[in-house]
């Protein structure tokens, strides 16, 4: 099984990290899309999200990242809280991945960074491949669940 997770400045630029949309339960059970014009990746369509399997930063603990899932039901009043990587809503296969990845790259501003594969900078699975953009706005990591 494989995963699509995707991060990057953009998203706390914008302030899509922080909207309160991510904590509606529906998206949390993963039955549900954040709907946001502004979640794109370069001159994409509108990213579906696992809301489910994205991981939240919560109370400024970018070590311990916390999935959507867990977070069904906890009281986050008062609490700092903020989406860290959001997992893209696939099929599960390493081809849907990559349909996702595909489409991203024809822009030509997107990089393989197989050097990195030492930091394993989700901590879920296996990273297989990082790309980043030549802006420094996302990067996206396919991961071996």
């Amino acid at each position: 099984m494989y995963a699509l997770y995707a991060w990057g400045n953009f998203i706390s630029e914008v302030g899509l990290d922080r909207r309160p949309a991510w904590l509606d339960p529906a998206v949390l059970r993963g039955e549900q899309q954040v709907i946001d014009e502004s979640l794109m990746i370069g001159d994409t369509d509108t990213l579906l999200v696992d809301g489910a399997g994205t991981l939240f930063e919560i109370d400024g603990d970018d070590e311990n990242l916390v999935r959507g899932s867990e977070l069904i039901g906890r009281d986050l009043s008062g609490v700092e809280w903020r989406v860290s990587r959001i997992r893209a809503a696939t099929d599960g296969t390493r081809e849907d991945a990559l349909r996702i990845v595909a489409a991203i790259e024809e822009d030509g501003d997107y990089s393989e960074e197989d050097e990195r594969h030492e930091y394993n900078s989700v901590p879920v699975g296996e990273i297989v491949t990082l790309w980043e953009d030549d802006h420094g706005q996302w990067t996206l990591a396919l991961v071996k669940l």
